[in-house]
């Protein structure tokens, strides 16, 4: 099932040796730029900070256009939405995300994350028209996402031909958007294994860093105590930190290097104690989910260590239920955290009372829109119909009555059975091309690269069936990159270890 690629060669190239890998290089490399970055925008207005960054950008990533992706997956791992604007903060303060005729008065609403996937993809093609080879993915997976990405874009047309609004629907057009230009960017720029450790070690540290900002602001500036915040970090930065850990299980089953085990282990701690304090059900979801894919590959495709798996989920299913038993009526703190998604499914507290009763009154909503139009779904950019009583919460989001949590819900609501079809079509390809390369490749890299992307597919959908996350601009984005990889690995050379 191995995708195949278009390659394009100019006359007379040669072909180069592929880049080293150099983690402490890579590292401090990263730590300017993100650095760099957030004191930028800390120091100087947003207008004039973008004048300097977006040029610099863009000629760095000139010399080598894969660095568009890099930035684009560390942005989306790293950098808000909206600003949080706690005492400490410093990535919010870069607005990836936001529209520039709302942060410096430009005409046009374009973001500089779009500005910057416009900059990867014209220097890929001008560099190409010069003197590299270009290769365009193909192939099943491909051809999916084509037709999912058409099926949206009639929503879009739908949508406004229905009288839906402009505005509204492109908070859920441009994520879907954004997903499909990062896999092409990946399948198309990704060249080698070099690149793709590089990759997956920067998606590692810009995560790594949100888990240390999130540790710091929980003991350091809140003290410890969330108060009515409720969180230390961003709703999607649970999704981000679970795929840590995820990646962290994945290491100790096909890594051998040990430096980059005790690397992991150390940062899955962090990153969990980080997820715990954001105090969000759905990132606990998308962990358990992302686990038990792990779990399932290794004991699928490792025979050697099978048994050693089965005992790890017996103790794992025998120390979870102690300390059930032990923290079931823990009211706050950590080991609360811990307990809350299961306990919330038989006894909530009134918060979760709370937000469950919203969300089933939600759900039937979307469910009753749904059945207006079966088919090809209502369009975007309209309010779904409020047959069931909700609280008005647009005060703190504004979409309230837009965008549902569940967020498989609003692919059916929006584009219907067709978008169903589309959707999951593309879900089921990526998930058979993943156990193809799973069965058929020996090498370390890319099955653990694999088994992440899998694992990543399935988190997506545990944290999209419980929270606003489908059309979450930065969780797309490492999608289309996630799927983007899928495309890449059948391609790449063999080899023994990592």
């Amino acid at each position: 099932m191995a995708s195949a690629v278009v390659t394009l060669h100019a006359p007379g190239r040669q072909e180069t040796s592929e880049p080293r890998f150099e983690p402490r290089k890579i590292a401090v490399s990263f730590g300017l730029i993100a650095g760099g970055l957030c004191a930028l925008f800390a120091i100087l207005p947003s207008g004039e900070a973008l004048l300097i960054a977006l040029p610099v950008l863009a000629v760095w990533v000139w010399r080598e256009p894969v660095r568009g992706v890099y930035v684009l997956v560390a942005g989306a791992a790293m950098i808000e939405i909206f600003p949080l604007n706690f005492p400490d903060s410093l990535t919010d303060k870069v607005p990836l995300f936001l529209n520039l005729n709302n942060t410096i008065g430009f005409d046009f609403p374009i973001t500089p994350a779009e500005i910057l996937m416009v900059i990867t993809g014209a220097v890929a093609v001008a560099r190409t028209a010069s003197d590299q080879a270009l290769r365009w993915p193909r192939g099943k997976l491909f051809n999916a996402y084509c037709i999912y990405v058409g099926v949206v874009l009639l929503a879009e047309v739908h949508g406004l031909v229905s009288g839906g609004d402009f505005k509204l629907s492109l908070w859920e057009l441009r994520p879907q958007i954004y997903g499909f230009i990062v896999f092409v960017l990946t399948g198309t720029l990704l060249e080698n294994r070099e690149q793709l450790k590089r990759l997956a070690f920067i998606f590692l540290l810009a995560v790594g860093a949100k888990a240390l900002i999130g540790t710091f602001r929980y003991f350091v500036t809140l003290h410890g105590n969330l108060g009515t915040g409720l969180e230390v970090l961003a709703h999607e930065d649970s999704y981000f930190l679970s795929l840590f850990i995820t990646a962290g299980l994945a290491s100790l089953v096909w890594i051998k290097d040990r430096r980059f085990v005790v690397f992991m282990t150390l940062g899955s701690a962090v990153a969990m104690l980080t997820l715990l304090a954001n105090s969000r059900r759905a990132g606990l979801f998308a962990l358990a989910g992302a686990v038990a894919v792990i779990a399932l590959l290794a004991f699928k495709f490792e025979p050697t260590l099978r048994k050693r798996i089965a005992w790890l989920c017996i103790l794992a299913v025998i120390g979870g239920s102690g300390f059930l038993v032990y923290a079931w009526d823990k009211q706050y703190g950590i080991q609360a955290q811990l307990v809350r998604p299961v306990r919330s499914l038989v006894d909530p507290s009134d918060r979760d009372f709370s937000s469950d009763l919203y969300r089933t009154a939600e759900t039937n909503n979307v469910h009753i829109t749904y059945r207006t139009s079966p088919i090809i779904g209502v369009g975007f950019g309209s309010p779904f119909i409020i047959a069931w009583p909700m609280a008005d919460i647009s005060s703190t989001y504004p979409l309230w009555n837009v965008i549902p949590h569940n967020s498989l819900m609003w692919v059916g609501m929006r584009m219907g059975a067709l978008g169903f079809a589309a959707f999951w079509a593309l879900i089921g390809l990526a998930v058979l091309m993943g156990f193809d390369l799973m069965r058929t490749r020996r090498d370390p890299l890319i099955r653990v690269v694999t088994a992440f992307a899998l694992a990543a597919i399935a988190a997506e959908i545990a944290v999209g069936y419980t929270d606003l996350q489908l059309e979450n601009y930065r969780n797309l984005i490492l999608f289309g990159a996630v799927l983007g990889l899928l495309t890449r690995l059948p391609a790449l050379k063999e080899a023994r270890d990592v």
